[in-house]
């Protein structure tokens, strides 16, 4: 990277940081390709909170009944139903079983088919697999009685997830009764796969109801390409929304910084992980490049992090003023973020229920008029939005603010309201590097091929010692797969990429010649990759929650 976009970076960075310190709860601030103003608050619109349901267990996604009951789903595999304003004890019988290990994973969304009315049918996304190959699915089930009947897998992701990251995302459906789905990328290990073009990962893409491509995609005639894939360039398309003019806008999550919200085209590349703002988790800036090129740049984008979550166009009239606005939650902000858009540009946006102290999974606008919110908690909630204030009968209906900690950093805040408590959080969090065995593991599994340290039979494979940051498939002499060593997925060799190859090679870098099976164990992988990282850096421990080594 250049010094010049070194500094764009930073300066993009602190603006930010800036404006969002100014702002305050009803001030407004504006920001478009890298370039933040404050702009003059706007009159604010009175609301209270008003707490609908509490005790879920991490809800992900909400949806309406034609009959006005709510659906929620929560990440554990179960679907509850908020009936007139109350928490029916019972969740919905049949849905699958899903993997959980992570708190990326579990049952996610659900939506319900434009013909609900006549044909009674749900959709929901859920994840299966193991910590190392995480596999996602839409399923599609009649819903009657308290009981999902008929179920039918209509899709699978072609390749399985490597561990860290969110997958199968989000459901938009179309007027004309397709459907777009947001897939996630698959977390940092995987971001090789989201410029190919023989998966779904980083991408949107387009189905019928039966979970066939659409015909006549913008893929459809480009050799090796999935059918289905409408666009790419994604880390983790967490909202997408169809706005009342017909243009289709999306929520793209970065990793450290590099937030996007994106005005969308059919056959657009958005540019994950070759242009972005973000950075990596241990302060590297991910890319050369920022904008522009073959790209498409994004209308605007975030840094520091805000994790947005969830996108819809308000449309009721409960709050005039914000009608045609669009709103996305805030994981990492604790708030709901309110954004007016105008000929294809941010023009304002506003923190809205900021005091609340709560990470927003998703909002919603409910057939009443109102906006809900769901809390990312293992005691997530159902919030609401009210215009004016409370009556007097009404008040014991106020949410109150949570309590958590607000100055304990993100792992802190996962620990603290319990969406970091799964069987691959505690391995990765209660991780502690033991050579001797890392080193037995490394001779059992690799040094047939590879050299690294005192192993030095290996000639098939490259040499493995200083692999920490040398891009893939750049030692001369070895027939690397194109995946390997194609500009555009080849990868920067770290804690993430590596303990994706180790995990499962033959599924992210396709070609590559292998003499091992996948290993499944992630702390054999977390092993093996501390290994290979203390050989590049000397002796060292690695820290366990970000997965780095720290020399004492």
């Amino acid at each position: 990277m250049t010094k010049g976009r070194i500094s764009r970076v930073r300066i993009l960075t602190l603006a930010l940081a800036g404006a969002t310190a100014a702002m305050g709860v009803g001030g407004l601030v504006t920001a478009s390709r890298g370039v933040a103003q404050v702009a003059a608050p706007a009159a604010e619109t009175a609301y209270w909170v008003e707490e609908v349901a509490a005790n879920l267990d991490r809800p992900w996604e909400m949806t309406w009944l034609p009959n006005g009951d709510m659906l929620v789903t929560e990440r554990p595999g179960r679907l509850r139903v908020i009936r007139d304003g109350k928490l029916l004890p019972d969740a919905i019988k049949g849905t699958p079983e899903v993997l959980s290990t992570s708190m990326f994973d579990g049952l996610l969304d659900v939506e319900v088919d434009p013909d609900f009315a006549s044909n009674s049918t749900i959709y929901l996304t859920y994840m299966t697999g193991d910590d190392n190959a995480r596999v996602g699915h839409i399923m599609k089930a009649r819903l009657a009685n308290g009981a999902l009947s008929d179920q039918k897998v209509i899709f699978t992701t072609a390749v399985p997830a490597p561990a860290g990251g969110p997958n199968i995302m989000r459901i938009l459906f179309l007027p004309d009764r397709t459907m777009l789905v947001g897939m996630g990328s698959g977390g940092q290990g995987s971001r090789g796969m989201v410029q190919r073009l023989d998966n779904q990962s980083g991408k949107i893409i387009h189905l019928n109801r039966d979970g066939s491509a659409v015909a006549g995609g913008p893929m459809a005639k480009v050799e090796g390409a999935l059918p289905e894939i409408w666009a790419m360039g994604f880390r983790n398309p967490a909202g997408i929304a169809r706005t009342t003019d017909g243009e289709i806008w999306a929520i793209d999550i970065g990793p450290k910084g590099g937030d996007e919200l994106n005005l969308m085209k059919a056959g657009g590349n958005y540019g994950w992980p070759l242009s972005t703002w973000g950075f990596d988790y241990s302060g590297r800036a991910m890319s050369e490049q920022q904008d522009g090129g073959d790209f498409v740049d994004p209308v605007i984008n975030w840094s520091p992090s805000r994790a947005p979550s969830g996108l819809i166009q308000y449309t009721g009239d409960r709050f005039p003023a914000w009608k045609g606005d669009l709103f996305t939650g805030e994981l990492m902000g604790h708030l709901i973020r309110r954004i007016r858009v105008k000929d294809g540009k941010v023009v304002l946006e506003e923190a809205i229920m900021a005091d609340m102290n709560e990470r927003i999974r998703t909002v919603g606008q409910g057939p009443d008029g109102y906006i809900y919110a769901l809390t990312d908690s293992s005691s997530g909630r159902v919030l609401r939005l009210r215009p004016g204030a409370p009556a007097a009968s009404e008040k014991a209906k106020v949410a109150k603010p949570s309590a958590a900690p607000t100055d304990v950093g993100m792992f802190g805040d996962f620990a603290n309201r319990g969406v970091y408590q799964e069987k691959f959080s505690q391995v990765m969090n209660n991780f502690k590097y033991d050579e001797v065995r890392a080193k037995k593991l490394f001779g059992e599994n690799c040094a047939a091929c590879h050299s690294a340290g005192t192993f030095t039979s290996g000639e098939i494979g490259p040499d493995l010692n200083t692999v920490y940051y040398r891009k893939s498939g750049t030692l001369p002499g070895y027939n690397y797969s194109t995946a390997m060593s194609n500009p555009k997925t080849q990868v920067i060799w770290d804690d993430f990429s590596l303990q994706a190859f180790i995990a499962n090679p033959m599924s992210y870098y396709p070609g590559t010649k292998m003499a091992v099976p996948p290993i499944n164990d992630f702390e054999t992988v977390l092993q093996l990759d501390a290994y290979l990282r203390s050989l590049s850096q000397g002796d060292a421990k690695i820290d366990p929650h970000t997965r780095q080594v720290v020399k004492d």
